[in-house]
């Protein structure tokens, strides 16, 4: 029984999947750069966050609660700041990941035909 179009299928899977997880990886990476030196005005944020409610006693014990607004810019921009560590931890592990695969399998495959 010749199984090796099984294996030729696999290589060929194989390559094309960590090829595609190059391409995610690295469509991160460049939209991550485009937004911080080209368009840094594209990660801001354009909605206000509520923040928990404050609840008062009035002199007659009702309660009286009043949302406001969080106004934190510097939380804002710590949190922003990381989730592009995040993001481009995530794409960086992707691509040392996949590359050697992509590489390895791409290689037999083409020893293969």
């Amino acid at each position: 029984m010749n199984l090796s179009w099984i294996k030729k299928v696999y290589l060929y899977l194989v390559s094309l999947i960590s090829l595609v997880i190059l391409v995610i990886a690295s469509i991160i990476l460049i939209n991550l750069a485009l937004k911080t030196w080209v368009f840094p005005k594209a990660d801001m944020n354009y909605y206000t966050a509520y923040c928990p409610s404050i609840v008062e006693r009035a002199p007659d014990g009702e309660e009286i609660s009043q949302p406001r607004e969080c106004t934190d810019e510097q939380y804002a921009k710590d949190q922003r700041s990381a989730q592009k560590q995040r993001d481009a931890s995530q794409a960086l592990a992707m691509i040392l990941v996949a590359s050697p695969v992509f590489y390895y399998h791409w290689k037999l495959a083409r020893k293969e035909a």
